[in-house]
């Protein structure tokens, strides 16, 4: 009988050339991981409570929650064990939770039940081609506010990417004109199509140090003369999509009295 050696850094080359199941969505979960800035998490480190107990005392505090977002991923301090608050706040085929420490992640319900992933993948090195995601875990079915556990003895903190499977707005517009004079009033005007919510906040950047959130159709007028890149963001109240139009618009010194 012949016994068959393979040696540990045979099974580790193998295991982390494996990009494991990648998905459309996975693009997204590494963009909003490498690229969007990070929000710290208010967490937690609980002594002998229930799970219960646990949610029952964050609960309250609904500005610590993360939440479903594709501007930002979230930064939560760990030793070794942790809880804070996730709220899924859209109904959803799935929502993912990407991770980019090899850690242990869990959510409870307000009874103290666990919430089963419908999928957890694990790597050493990526997942779906991304080199900084190391877990991410599948769920159906997210409505409403979670506990979620976190053990990691490893490092200090985990990055964490909570996301769905909705469909994100895509912003677009037009101004008129786009030539004008110092003084004169420009209409912008929303072009956007919505996601699977209703678009619900319009964002303006004029270009110019100003800014306006007061609906689909602004006016605005420009103080100095030069070249602008206005740009619009829209949102669904958590999913979110920004363009800009670099220098669409030229401003010149002034009408003549």
């Amino acid at each position: 009988m012949a016994l068959i050696i393979i040696g540990c850094d045979d099974l580790t080359k193998d295991y982390q050339s494996n990009e494991k199941y990648p998905l459309a969505i996975d693009n997204t979960i590494c963009e909003i991981l490498n690229e969007k800035e990070s929000n710290t998490v208010i967490t937690f480190t609980p002594d002998s409570l229930s799970m219960i107990a646990i949610y029952d005392s964050l609960i309250t505090d609904t500005v610590s929650f993360a939440v479903l977002s594709n501007s930002n991923n979230w930064k939560i301090p760990i030793d070794s064990l942790t809880y804070f608050m996730v709220y899924a706040p859209q109904t959803a085929d799935s929502y993912y939770v990407a991770l980019n420490s090899s850690s242990e992640f869990g959510l409870f319900s307000a009874s103290g039940e666990e919430v089963m992933p419908d999928q957890t993948i694990s790597s050493m090195v990526n997942i779906a081609g991304c080199s900084d995601i190391r877990v991410r875990y599948t769920y159906s079915s997210l409505n409403g506010v979670y506990l979620a556990r976190l053990v990691n003895s490893n490092v200090s903190s985990v990055k964490m990417v909570f996301m769905n499977s909705n469909s994100i707005p895509a912003a677009g517009f037009s101004v008129s004109p786009v030539l004008a004079a110092v003084g004169d009033t420009l209409t912008f005007s929303e072009s956007s199509s919505s996601g699977s919510y209703p678009i619900v906040i319009f964002s303006w950047d004029f270009d110019d140090g100003t800014s306006s959130d007061d609906s689909s159709i602004v006016e605005h007028v420009y103080s100095d003369s030069g070249s602008f890149s206005p740009s619009l963001t829209v949102s669904d109240g958590y999913l979110s999509h920004s363009v800009t139009q670099t220098s669409l618009i030229t401003i010149s010194g002034g009408s003549e009295e």
